[in-house]
């Protein structure tokens, strides 16, 4: 290897932050030959794979599945949503990777909200997008894209004279008033025919390539595949919002403020990084030292604690790759990391890096996963909100143990 092409090693102090750990504690792991270090003139220095492989062997596997609790979690909730077993993710039910083949989101929507999958949707008019257009003018050009997302829910509620209202119904209407009109919102306020569906009019809006059958199947494979993943912490935000009998937008919203977070909605963006990285001509072994180097936390998209040999999300949008403007190059890249990771840990690709591939593929912004990922999240929050609605009001609220002084 070039020696130009190799990542940067990590100090002991870096490594001990990574992981958590004091120095002292580090070089005891590297004195029993748990963690390889190399010797340079500065003093010790450490692989960043090889520290995020041993971060992995660190961690206890918590695979959480129906009756086995690996790891205690702070909250125990019930739920008839999502369910992840032998690493399949199933909605109600239904394996995800059989939604994604047979129908547009609208329809799964409808479908979770009510049980019917013919259940009419509708959008926002176009009064109403006008005016949540001129609350996301207003936004500065460094605006993120969930930061449009938030404006949306929050313009869109405020064009919704019956959005105070406490019932199912209009957790649904709101609900159906963002997934139908944040596309349209992005693709400038504009009402298509009412035939194209969520993934066409959003394809429109972020790629500049004419849509065809199979970049709209990619991206609704994205939106479906993104629904629901057991109570993560944007939904934890959602339903404790739901508790407070909060409306279906301030729902959205609220989840949307957890969801905004590194390792959570933004996690595909470092992954795009990576995966440009590799196209750009930096080695598989470099791309993942960077990123390891940069984030200071976590390999970013590889690995998933509720999947024992890899997330099924992303073995499904991966294999719409292909099909994308700039797929062929981009499956490349992906393979090539996951090959170099494999090499020294067992973390798989996780969903955040088939966002990332999507997104590069289609000639799209790094932060187009985080939209698709909060716009399809958006209707499992809804599907979570009605679960709460159901329950006694404010039972969310945990009792605090004073600690001070």
């Amino acid at each position: 290897m070039n020696p130009a092409d190799e990542p940067r090693l990590l100090t002991s102090d870096e490594v001990a932050g990574r992981l958590g750990i004091k120095v002292e504690t580090l070089y005891a792991y590297v004195s029993r030959g748990q963690l390889a270090r190399v010797r340079s003139p500065e003093g010790s220095r450490f692989r960043p794979l090889d520290v995020e492989e041993f971060a992995a062997r660190r961690k206890p596997r918590s695979v959480f599945r129906r009756g086995s609790v690996a790891a205690r979690p702070l909250v125990m909730l019930d739920t008839d949503l999502a369910m992840v077993e032998d690493d399949e993710l199933y909605l109600r039910g239904q394996r995800a990777s059989d939604l994604v083949k047979s129908r547009p989101v609208e329809r799964v929507a409808a479908w979770i909200w009510s049980g019917d999958w013919e259940t009419a949707l509708s959008p926002p008019t176009a009064k109403d997008l006008a005016q949540t257009m001129a609350f996301l003018q207003s936004l500065p050009a460094g605006a993120s894209r969930i930061d449009q997302l938030n404006l949306s829910a929050a313009g869109l509620g405020m064009s919704d004279p019956w959005r105070e209202e406490i019932s199912p119904e209009a957790l649904q209407r709101a609900g159906a008033r963002f997934l139908l009109g944040v596309p349209r919102l992005l693709l400038g306020g504009h009402l298509p025919p009412e035939e194209h569906t969520v993934a066409e009019v959003l394809w429109r809006a972020l790629s500049p390539h004419p849509p065809q059958p199979q970049h709209i199947r990619a991206l609704n494979a994205a939106l479906v595949l993104t629904i629901d993943h057991d109570l993560a912490i944007s939904t934890l935000s959602g339903r404790i919002a739901a508790s407070g009998r909060a409306s279906g937008y301030s729902v959205i919203t609220s989840a949307l403020g957890a969801f905004a977070s590194p390792l959570h909605g933004n996690a595909s963006v470092s992954a795009a990084l990576l995966v440009r990285s590799v196209l750009d001509g930096h080695s598989a072994e470099r791309a993942l030292g960077e990123a390891i180097s940069t984030t200071g936390a976590r390999l970013p998209g590889f690995g998933h604690f509720l999947y024992a040999d890899g997330d099924s999300r992303a073995r499904t949008l991966l294999q719409f790759v292909p099909g994308l403007p700039r797929g062929s190059e981009v499956s490349a890249a992906v393979d090539a990391l996951t090959e170099e990771v494999a090499q020294r840990s067992q973390l798989r690709p996780n969903v955040d890096l088939a966002l990332a591939a999507v997104t590069v593929a289609g000639d799209m912004n790094d932060s187009d996963g985080s939209l698709l990922f909060g716009l399809g999240r958006s209707v499992g929050w809804i599907a979570h909100a009605i679960s709460e609605y159901a329950e006694k009001p404010l039972r969310l609220r945990p009792q605090g143990r004073y600690t001070g002084p």
